[in-house]
């Protein structure tokens, strides 16, 4: 098995005897699918071999491995007296803990601990808003938190909360957030109420307790790029670099159809319709939409397809270029604009992909296109969202201004 993952003469003759040895070549195998080199494989099975020898020394099982064994292992590497020794063991504990981890995945080794258990209301509330409401993971994870944190405001009980107490937790957790997220602390608060109210755990009134943030409605302005600067950005992916094609493909996404970044880091191969020139997108509520697919955005995909993209065990289009191969993140998406926007030398007002989105409906307003048509395309629920692209219409405002009661007429 470990002559079929290995070819180097000198990595078998490196590799110990121990515990570890029939799980290997599974790493290497592992390893290999999620893109590693087989200089970087040797490395990673060397050091969980000398993991296995150590443990075999202790007569300890493949199955004892866990975090503090580990811990042990790493505190006896400056004066390892073993035959597979590393020179350098500063990049050791790295590798054995990915070992762990493929053993776990394996199921060779038992998962971690979990951490605190949540009570069991917050997990059929959780359980709720995913299977009634239908809303994503990431919400359902952000609220989870402040459910239990209310909850435990009155030890676990939700017959204890009183005006007084859900007033007092909220004012508490408002002043930890800044004044444009405030507004979340108090709709999830008012949402959990909601469902005990429904389950009967508490009552109707505590509902309007939540004390209301101060929000204007459409008080300010969209923050967009002119079209040039637009299209300065998606030039500046034009450069010699492995994932050139991959971001001036999300930009094009980003940019011709205003999607959001989860929209395009969710994407799969089998969202996109190559005869009809269609998109798949599932936004926010799960609800899918079929899109047009631009051309420029089409042949850019494509050409990542092609020439950039790497093997995976996925079919999410959008990969990370390093590895372990996997599909990339919003975080890793909000990075690429950033460099975008460094590169090309645009001074934009904000550095996230959101951006694209507001430039995008400005333009098209712009060019006469109606707030319903930008609604569709945007996919947004409220047409009162959509309204706030309205103002940066200067032209369609000069005209149905009306001037001050009894001052001067100026022009705008």
């Amino acid at each position: 098995m470990l002559k079929s993952s290995f070819n180097k003469p000198t990595t078998l003759r490196r590799l110990p005897c121990g515990v570890a040895e029939p799980f290997l070549g599974g790493l290497a195998t592992a390893l290999s699918a999620q893109g590693y080199s087989s200089e970087t494989r040797d490395r990673y099975a060397c050091a969980a071999g000398h993991l296995g020898e150590w443990a075999a020394r202790r007569d300890l099982a493949i199955t004892d491995l866990d975090e503090a064994v580990l811990a042990r292992f790493v505190r006896h590497l400056p004066g390892c007296r073993c035959r597979a020794r590393h020179r350098g063991y500063k990049r050791v504990p790295f590798w054995v803990h990915r070992f762990l981890h493929y053993l776990r995945e394996a199921g060779v080794v038992a998962a971690a601990a979990p951490g605190p258990a949540r009570s069991a209301l917050v997990t059929e509330y959780s359980a709720w808003m995913r299977d009634r409401r239908g809303l994503a993971a990431s919400t359902i994870s952000h609220a989870l938190p402040m459910a239990e944190a209310l909850l435990g405001s009155v030890d676990g009980d939700p017959t204890g909360l009183d005006a007084a107490c859900v007033r007092r937790f909220v004012l508490e957790h408002i002043r930890q957030h800044a004044p444009a997220s405030a507004g979340c602390v108090t709709s999830t608060v008012r949402c959990f109420l909601r469902y005990l109210v429904v389950q009967g755990r508490c009552s109707t009134d505590l509902v309007e307790a939540v004390p209301k943030v101060p929000t204007w409605r459409l008080a300010k302005l969209p923050r967009y790029l002119p079209v040039d600067d637009v299209e300065r950005l998606i030039a500046a992916c034009d450069r010699k670099s492995i994932v050139a094609l991959r971001d001036r493909a999300m930009l094009l996404l980003l940019a011709r159809l205003g999607l959001r970044a989860s929209d395009v880091v969710g994407l799969r191969l089998g969202d996109i319709d190559w005869v009809q020139g269609r998109l798949r997108v599932a936004g926010k509520g799960r609800r899918e939409t079929r899109l047009p697919l631009p051309q420029d955005a089409g042949d850019a995909i494509l050409g990542y397809l092609k020439e950039e993209r790497s093997a995976a065990a996925t079919d999410r289009v959008f990969l990370t270029s390093r590895t372990p191969i996997r599909p990339l993140t919003t975080s890793g998406l909000r990075d690429v604009v950033w460099r975008v926007i460094e590169r090309a030398g645009v001074s934009a007002p904000s550095r996230g992909t959101h951006i694209l989105r507001h430039s995008l409906a400005t333009r098209l307003l712009r060019e006469g296109a109606t707030l319903d048509s930008i609604g569709a395309l945007l996919r947004h629920r409220d047409v009162n969202t959509t309204a706030l692209y309205s103002k940066v219409d200067v032209g369609l405002l000069r005209q149905v201004a009306q001037p001050w009661p009894g001052a001067e007429v100026s022009p705008c």
